[in-house]
C-alpha cells in the first residue's frame, strides 16, 4: 500500500514538474524578477496539487495543450526570424 502511494506520487512529479517549469518560463518571458521564480513554482505546484482530481486532470489537460502549442508557436516564429534564409 505504502509503495504504490510512492508510486502515484513519483508518477505526479514527473509529469507535473515540467508543466511548473514551462510556467516559471513563461514569468521569464514577462520579466518576472528571478527572485519570485521558486515562490511562482510553489504556488503553481500547490494549486495543481491541493485542487481535487478532476479539476488536477482538467488543468493538467489545459497546461499540456497551452505549453505545447505556445512552444511550437515559439519555435517556428524563432526558426522564421533567422537570417539568411536558412530555416
Amino acid at each position: 500500500m505504502i509503495m504504490d502511494n510512492f508510486d502515484l506520487l513519483t508518477d505526479k512529479v514527473i509529469m507535473l514538474a515540467p508543466i511548473v517549469a514551462a510556467y516559471v518560463g513563461i514569468a521569464k518571458e514577462f520579466r518576472v524578477p528571478s527572485q519570485y521564480y521558486h515562490l511562482i513554482s510553489l504556488l503553481i505546484a500547490a494549486v495543481f496539487v491541493l485542487v481535487p482530481s478532476s479539476v488536477q486532470q482538467t488543468l493538467t489537460t489545459i497546461s499540456i495543450i497551452g505549453l505545447t502549442a505556445s512552444g511550437v508557436y515559439h519555435f517556428t516564429k524563432k526558426r522564421e526570424e533567422q537570417p539568411d534564409g536558412e530555416a
